[in-house]
């Protein structure tokens, strides 16, 4: 069977920092769509594959970098389905919502970087629950529910070649950089399930992970197996909520916690050069990961 085909988003202009994935079957389906500010370098990347025509575009959870230009490519693709966590549905058919909670974040950067976002049209959405599986024909894709970074996250197993699509779920890892870094945007970043999450991939028999930022585990700088993988993604998202413990004993204000943890984060990432952090920061940021812990810790201290 046809390995998967990676199709580089180019978002925010930089090459190599989100993925979509291409798999075939006797059907033909995009995994993850990038945001609709990029959508032009993935029909290109479409065109440049031969594909005239998709049978399912999926998507691990519904975060404008990952399904961002669902509706665009569903309009541009109406013989398609688009196969979504039950949770996100309701937000790619009416994404109004979403659209006003990612604005609590980027503000007025939104339309720059998100260039918008076009609803999926109902008749076009295919809901996916835990375990269940789509039949590409010769290859299916079987979802694996994986809070924690978001409630309505999937990571996918591709059955014919061993390969677990992770989204979000293991944060973090640019070809050219290689260490993992976590993603834990709020409001829905929960630890625990985000341990668990990676847990549930790494028993799964995957035979590599390929993350939407960006591609396998197994290339680029630092490569490494899927249990180490594992172990890396999850030591990072303790990583992180230690130096977020550190900054809350010291202040209860975002911007000062997050420039703490920054602080702590530079000196282990201190061997990282600062363009490559900035290629980091367009993924997830210091800023967005700090609030995401801040928030997830208060919650649970007032139970």
């Amino acid at each position: 069977m046809k390995q998967p085909e990676i199709i580089d988003t180019k978002m925010h202009g930089e090459a190599g920092l989100t993925a979509s994935f291409l798999l075939r079957g006797d059907k033909t389906a995009l995994l993850e769509t990038g945001p609709k500010s990029s959508v032009d370098h993935v029909l290109a990347g479409l065109e440049a594959a031969g594909v005239e025509t998709l049978d399912h575009i999926v998507v691990t959870h519904i975060h404008l970098d990952h399904a961002g230009a669902a509706g665009t490519l569903a309009l541009r693709y109406p013989e398609a389905s688009v196969v979504v966590h039950p949770a996100g549905a309701p937000h790619l058919m009416d994404p109004a919502k979403l659209w006003s909670s990612a604005a609590r974040i980027y503000g007025e950067d939104m339309d720059r970087l998100w260039g918008g976002i076009d609803p999926v049209p109902a008749e076009q959405v295919q809901v996916i629950g835990d375990g269940e599986v789509l039949d590409l024909g010769g290859r299916s894709l079987r979802a694996i529910e994986t809070p924690g970074h978001a409630r309505h996250h999937h990571a996918f197993l591709d059955d014919s070649t061993g390969i677990v699509f992770t989204g979000d779920a293991l944060g973090v890892r640019l070809q050219d950089i290689g260490s993992f870094r976590p993603a834990t945007p709020p409001p829905e970043f929960d630890l625990e399930r985000a341990i668990d999450s990676i847990r549930r991939i790494r028993d799964a028999g995957a035979s590599e992970l390929w993350l939407t930022h960006f591609g396998s585990q197994a290339s680029g700088i630092r490569a490494c197996g899927v249990e180490e993988a594992c172990a890396l993604a999850a030591r990072s998202l303790e990583d992180w909520a230690e130096w977020v413990r550190i900054a809350r004993r010291q202040t209860h204000d975002l911007d000062e916690a997050a420039a703490i943890v920054m602080g702590e984060a530079r000196r282990v990432e201190g061997d990282i050069a600062g363009e490559a952090i900035q290629r980091m920061e367009q993924t997830t940021s210091y800023w967005m990961n700090t609030w995401g812990y801040m928030r997830y810790m208060n919650k649970a201290e007032s139970g």
